[in-house]
C-alpha cells in the first residue's frame, strides 16, 4: 500500500509543471509586455530566427532582468550565466567558447531613469585548464585587490 502511495505522489508531481502550464498559459508565453509596455517573463532572443540558435534566454520583472539569465554564442555553447537579485546583486559565470568556466564572481546592476549600469563588485576567481589561477576583489567595477 504504502509503495502505490510513492508511486501515485510521483506521479501527481511529475505532472505539476505541465498541468501548470495548461491552466495558466500565460506563464508559458515568451516575449511579452504587460499593459504599462515592460518586459515580463521569459524572453528569448535569437541569433538567427531560421535555425533558432538562441543569443539570449533572460527573465524580466516590470522591464529588468530578475532570475536567472543565460547568453550564448553563436554555435549555440553557453557564453555567460547570471542571477540577477531584486537588489540588483548579480551572480556571474563567463565561459570560453569551448564551453569551459573562465571566471565567476559577483556584481551589481545599478538601474537608474537615466541607465543601466553593470558592474563587477566583490571577489572574482579567473580560471585556466579548470583550475583557478587568479582571485581579485572589485570595488564599483575597479579592481581594489589581487
Amino acid at each position: 500500500m504504502k509503495k502505490n502511495k510513492n508511486i501515485l505522489f510521483l506521479l501527481l508531481f511529475s505532472l505539476i509543471p505541465i498541468l501548470t502550464c495548461a491552466c495558466w498559459p500565460f506563464k508559458c508565453q515568451t516575449n511579452r509586455y504587460d499593459s504599462k509596455g515592460f518586459r515580463q517573463g521569459k524572453w528569448i532572443v535569437w541569433w538567427d530566427e531560421a535555425s533558432k540558435s538562441p543569443l539570449s534566454i533572460t527573465h524580466f520583472k516590470d522591464d529588468h532582468e530578475r532570475g536567472k539569465s543565460r547568453y550564448f554564442y553563436m554555435d549555440g555553447t553557453r557564453r555567460m550565466k547570471f542571477y540577477t537579485r531584486k537588489d540588483g546583486r548579480v551572480r556571474v559565470k563567463y565561459y570560453t567558447e569551448t564551453g569551459r568556466l573562465e571566471k565567476k564572481g559577483r556584481a551589481l546592476m545599478i538601474v537608474t531613469p537615466e541607465q543601466v549600469r553593470y558592474c563587477w563588485h566583490g571577489k572574482w576567481k579567473f580560471y585556466e585548464n579548470r583550475k583557478c589561477v587568479k582571485v581579485s576583489v572589485y570595488n564599483m567595477g575597479k579592481q581594489v585587490a589581487h
